[in-house]
């Protein structure tokens, strides 16, 4: 299921933790980072169209740069709105 926190592989057998959606032109959009195989982000940030097929959902990357911008952008504005909101205020620091 295509769900903010989850971690999803795709076909191509990488993982990526979902980490914020957004909804736009009546698409649905996520903002991902790859993690390794013991679930260790990596640097690698992106974001993929949800496209709906029957009953399943898929993730395609977004490659149309203008659009990949604007929706960074968008993404950048909902984690700053939900800091100023204080919805972030509940999470501990978890060290090892």
């Amino acid at each position: 299921m295509i769900e903010v926190g989850n971690i999803v592989t795709l076909e191509n057998e990488k993982e990526y933790l979902l980490l914020e959606e957004l909804d736009r032109d009546d698409k649905k959009y996520v903002y991902a980072v790859r993690t390794l195989e013991d679930d260790t982000p990596t640097d690698e940030y992106v974001i993929f169209e949800v496209l709906h097929v029957d009953e399943d959902e898929y993730l395609k990357d977004v490659e149309n740069q203008e659009l990949y911008d604007e929706l960074v952008e968008e993404f950048k504005d909902i984690v700053a709105d939900k800091i100023l909101n204080g919805d972030f205020d509940d999470m501990e620091e978890v060290s090892e």
